[in-house]
């Protein structure tokens, strides 16, 4: 029986499908008539639902909604074909507004009685298009092969889960694994969709579902993706999509540090629209990225890492969060009665740590700067300076700041100039009123002092706290005062006469804090004449009322000086003290509340010297009054047993060296001894180790003559580098000293560059960012300075790839380290010439262009391949053979250089020919580019003819000794049935351990010689070298030598007087004069030859530092 219609549904289905064609051919085009579609699709669609028909069983035929669905599905078929554009997305984009407006109006369109179950609940038209579209197309499509159709479909169903209305369990669950599976694909734009359907789901999923199901959380996927997906526009997706909440934010503020520019851009923005939200009310309430919601620690991450970001743009956008905060921070300033204070931002301080001074003062400023009328409409009359607080206290000196750089800026402005001295000048008081208000706010702190040490031990832990709190608060107000008091204008001697009446009255007080004492110094500075009268009244004012409270008798008779301390003999002038019968008495005739007594106040003028030493540029020849500080204060405090004295009394011995040279040079025994006593404490040592180089960065060479030249300096230097048991901090220290000292040429070694290098790359401190992040800096700097400085990194690339090597196959488990081919390449960056600053590009320098020194480390790296106890393996021969592609070929080259590099690349496939393809072609590719670049430059001379002149015999040598590796292995043999009197025979026997790998004596004996390693090579050519000088002529066999041979002459067939050859270590010296040195080979331990000269300084040095030590001990006392 055929189906029937129902009644009143005349409808045309031809014309609706025509209709739904015409659509989406006008929305392809343009989405300006998206809206009128989609209404106009709705109205196609709803019509077509209407048009129903029943079978013979009597069940419903939905005869219109499959018109419908065969049009739809038809249309996105054809869409699935479109490539990466616009009309692709705008087609997406429609499909996704369309399916929002049914499942949006599925409660108000018609609904036919058969749609409702038993359960009164209906089945909607749109929630079966809506299954049937997933069933049938959506989730067939997301495993297909092509990566356009994988890309349309699951574009098309991140518009749609965004618009989803209710859906089976079972094609949710479908629909979530496909999508995870997405965010796996190799193809970026298709991670980005599946991450922005994934973030719609995000929270749905319950607990138990999940472990029902045995499902992964979203959160663990959306996570990882947002944080390690190596595309950005992925990062970014995500993070635009992804709901923000307590668990979400951590992650989201880690973008703040994200590689590019735009995703940190990016992530400010997505901050500032969250800081408020709407509620169900529609009024306006707080957000998760709000400061209150927010913890300390994140808002200063986010001014931290904003305000310090490197791109303007993103400096900018987090700007303008702040200024979002300072809108939002106090929603009820309304009714806040003090009209003087800006609610806006003291309630944003309120929310901060103000003792992070520098953080968030720089927020402010920067805030101020981007609009002015934040700090033009704030009003400082008597009634703010009457009732501050610390965070009004903190406000005005920010102002005060801001106006002075306004004054001090390098584009003068006469207008904002002007405003800015107005401004001031209305903000600051008079110095005389502003001396008292300082008064009664720190005798308000004295007394909370005096009163918390009465009652601390009585108050349980929340009062104790509490009181602590307000200690804090009053200490802060106290010192925000004495910065205002900086910028005070002392013109009137009244106002100046009582401040520094007041100053000099709170340094002296018992009770001041050691916060207190840098800004007392600093508004001293102020109110000082000149520095001399500075030091005078610290010196002898200050610190003698404080040693000696109410002694006003004569001191300027002299005293004898203690012969007991060892550096007080020291001193370089006699000392005015006190007379003989005014002596303090001697600690050990004190009771223990007088040696208390008499070590706080010695650590309290050592602070205050301290803060003063750090405020003088003069010499301490010209402040005789600074003489009794050193000789009575500072010089026992060293001596102490104390170690926070200790500390303090080695900073301002450090201060003191820094302005006399006299000081420097009899204090710096005492300071490398000390450095070396691992007994001392660690941040003890990391004093010492600052004083030491700070006095090298201020005396340069003056401080390299003997005992202490540059030599000892490497060696005392090069012990400390190769201690393994040094903390993190002290290593950091050394390296960032070792790296200013080399900057400016002050101390350049090769020994402790490769040291360096290790340290740099080294597994021990892939967790010490601040001595990798100073070494990183320093290196790329170093580099780009000068071309000699590239030549000394480039001679030890061979040497430190090969003990990283090493190292990185001796990793444990839980270690890591950077792929070799990485190491590889930095050091090539480094070493390049278009690194250079002076580089030009334009107009290149030629001695920049036609640098060789990638070319040196071509060399050094075949010879390490032509080594037979190379240290590089298979998988780190692959590296380096990688690695020639990338090198620097220069232009010009010189013949010599040219025709050598080529002999070594000849010999490689003869002599140690590589194992697998990689590395062959790799080599091979290398050698055809060598041999076509400088074709001209190894026409001139044959092999024969190069290595047959006098001046190319250590070349030959080298070559000569290479032996191919079947060669070793027969000779290998036939040694352990005869023993030969070779020469390298007779080495091998008496350095047996220089043979590594072999089995008794015998076969030791004759491997040695038959391998002949690169340093024996080394020793034989620095011999003949030696006799050719003399007057005797060189080896036959160096005059004869054939660029490929296939066995070596025997050198036991010469009779000829043999001297034993010692193979040389790290330690022992080369004496071959230096014009006929031969060129350094790649296994050689030394990275740099030094000529004899300094190599005899070196060795004078070592032999001196035990002299030296005794001379220190008699001058100073032990510990």
């Amino acid at each position: 029986m055929p189906g029937r219609t129902r009644a009143g549904n005349q409808l045309d289905t031809q014309d609706s499908v025509n209709a739904i064609y015409s659509i989406f051919d006008q929305v392809q085009n343009t989405s300006a008539n998206h809206q009128k579609n989609i209404v106009a699709l709705h109205r196609l669609f709803v019509n077509l639902s209407q048009l129903r028909g029943r079978n013979s069983a009597g069940d419903t035929i939905l005869i219109g909604e499959r018109k419908f669905e065969q049009a739809m599905f038809d249309i996105i078929l054809r869409v699935l074909q479109f490539k990466k554009g616009a009309a692709g997305d705008r087609v997406a984009k429609f499909f996704g507004g369309f399916m929002k407006c049914i499942n949006e109006k599925s409660g108000q369109d018609p609904i036919d009685p058969d749609d409702f179950d038993g359960f009164d609940v209906a089945y909607t038209p749109a929630a079966r298009f809506t299954e049937r579209l997933l069933k049938n197309v959506l989730l067939k499509g997301l495993g297909a092969k092509e990566k356009t159709v994988r890309f349309r479909i699951i574009q098309l169903c991140s518009e749609l889960v965004f618009n989803l209305g209710e859906i089976d369990t079972d094609i949710y669950y479908q629909l979530r694994d496909a999508l995870l599976n997405r965010i796996k694909d190799k193809e970026w734009n298709i991670r980005m969709q599946a991450g922005i359907g994934l973030c719609k789901f995000y929270g749905i999923d319950e607990p138990e579902d999940l472990r029902e199901n045995n499902l992964e959380p979203l959160s663990e996927v959306l996570f990882e993706s947002l944080a390690c997906d190596n595309q950005g526009e992925v990062r970014r997706a995500i993070l635009v999509n992804l709901p923000l909440n307590k668990t979400t934010i951590p992650l989201i503020l880690e973008r703040t540090r994200d590689v590019e520019e735009k995703t940190r851009k990016l992530t400010y923005t997505v901050l500032e629209t969250n800081v408020t939200t709407m509620d169900d009310e529609n009024s306006q309430v707080i957000g998760f990225a709000h400061p209150k919601v927010l913890s300390i620690e994140q808002r200063e991450m986010i001014i931290r890492n904003g305000l310090g970001d490197r791109d303007a743009t993103v400096r900018a956008a987090a700007v303008k969060l702040i200024e979002k905060w300072v809108e939002t921070a106090d929603m009820t300033s309304k009714d806040q009665e003090n009209g003087d204070e800006p609610q806006g931002l003291i309630g944003l301080l309120k929310l901060f740590d103000l003792c992070t001074d520098k953080l968030v003062a720089d927020a402010i400023i920067r805030l101020f700067e981007s609009d002015p009328r934040h700090v033009d409409d704030i009003t400082f009359g008597d009634n703010y300076w009457s009732t501050l607080t610390p965070e009004t206290a903190f406000l005005v000196r920010i102002c005060v700041d801001y106006y002075k750089g306004q004054i001090e800026q390098i584009e003068r402005n006469d207008a904002v100039i002007a405003k800015a001295e107005a401004r001031l000048e209305a903000i600051l008081p008079v110095v005389t009123s502003f001396a008292f208000r300082l008064q009664e706010h720190f005798n308000a702190l004295v007394e909370g002092l005096r009163y918390h040490g009465q009652v601390a031990s009585t108050l349980d832990d929340e009062a104790r706290v509490l009181q602590e709190d307000d200690l804090a608060d009053k200490k802060f107000m106290v010192i925000e005062m004495l910065k205002i008091a900086i910028s005070l204008d002392y013109g009137d001697e009244i106002g100046r006469r009582k401040m520094d009446s007041l100053i000099r009255d709170m340094l002296t007080h018992d009770f001041l804090p050691e916060d207190l004492v840098p800004p007392c110094m600093e508004v001293m500075t102020q109110l000082s004449t000149s520095e001399r009268d500075l030091i005078r009244v610290v010196a002898i004012e200050v610190v003698q009322s404080l040693r000696d409270p109410g002694d006003n008798e004569d001191e300027d008779a002299e005293q004898d000086v203690d012969p007991d301390a060892s550096f007080e003999s020291e001193a370089p002038v006699s000392t005015p003290t006190r007379q003989k019968n005014a002596m303090p008495k001697p600690r050990e005739e004190m009771s223990e509340a007088e040696r208390a007594h008499a070590d706080k106040i010695d650590k309290r003028c050592l602070c205050i010297c301290q803060s003063m030493l750090e405020r003088v540029n003069g010499t301490l020849e010209n402040n005789s009054s600074l003489d009794g500080i050193v000789k009575e204060l500072i010089y026992p405090a060293v001596q102490r047993k104390d170690n926070e004295s200790r500390i303090q009394g080695f900073r301002c011995l450090g201060l003191i060296s820094l302005i006399s040279k006299n000081i420097a040079n009899m204090a710096l025994p005492f300071f490398i001894k000390q450095m070396k006593i691992d007994q001392n404490p660690e941040d003890l040592r990391v004093i010492i180790l600052q004083v030491v180089f700070d006095i090298l960065m201020k005396y340069g060479q003056a401080m390299m003559v003997e005992p202490y030249s540059s030599a000892a300096w490497v060696g005392h230097f090069t012990e400390l580098l190769e201690r393994e048991e040094t903390s993190e901090e002290f290593r950091a220290v050394l390296c960032m000293g070792l790296a200013k000292l080399a900057l400016p040429a002050v101390l350049v070694d090769a020994t402790i560059m490769k040291l360096l290098l290790i340290d740099f790359f080294s597994p021990q401190n892939i967790k010490n960012q601040k001595l990798k992040q100073c070494l990183s800096f320093f290196f790329q700097a170093y580099c780009a300075s000068s071309l000699g400085n590239q030549e000394m990194i480039s001679s030890l690339f061979s040497p430190v790839f090969c003990e990283l090597c090493d190292m990185n196959s001796k990793l444990d488990d839980g270690e890591e380290m950077a792929s070799m081919g990485q190491i590889a390449g930095i050091i090539l960056d480094w070493t390049h010439p278009k690194k250079l600053y002076n580089y030009n590009v334009d107009n290149p320098d030629p001695a920049h262009q036609n640098s060789c020194l990638h070319i040196d480390i071509a060399r050094d790296i075949i010879k390490e391949l032509l080594n037979s106890d190379s240290k590089l393996f298979k998988e780190r021969k692959k590296v380096v053979c990688q690695l020639l592609s990338k090198l620097h070929l220069p232009e010009v080259l010189d013949e010599d250089k040219a025709h050598f590099v080529n002999l070594l690349l000849d010999k490689v496939p003869s002599c140690r020919p590589l194992g697998d393809a990689v590395s062959k072609n790799a080599f091979s590719k290398f050698q055809v580019t060598f041999n076509n670049k400088y074709e001209k430059q190894l026409e001139g001379l044959s092999a024969e003819e190069y290595l047959s002149l006098e001046k190319h015999q250590a070349e030959a040598q080298f070559l000569n000794d290479i032996i191919p590796l079947d060669d070793l292995s027969m000779t290998t043999r036939r040694g352990r049935k005869r023993r030969s009197g070779s020469v390298t025979s007779s080495a091998a026997e008496e350095e047996p351990s220089t043979s590594k790998n072999t089995r008794g004596r015998k076969a030791k004996a004759k491997r040695a010689r038959l391998s002949t390693s690169d340093n024996e090579s080394d020793e034989d050519s620095d011999r003949s070298d030696h006799e050719t000088e003399h007057g005797s002529p060189p080896a036959s066999r160096h005059s004869s030598v054939a660029p490929t041979r296939t066995m070596p002459k025997r050198q036991a067939t010469r009779r000829a007087p043999v001297d034993p050859i010692t193979i040389s270590s790290d330690s022992e010296q080369d004496t071959t004069p230096r014009n006929q040195r031969p060129l350094p080979t790649l296994n050689t331990k030394r990275e740099d030859q030094d000529d004899s000269n300094s190599e005899h300084v070196s060795q004078a040095t070592g032999h001196s530092d035990s002299e030296e030590e005794d001379e220190v001990s008699g001058l100073l006392v032990d510990e």
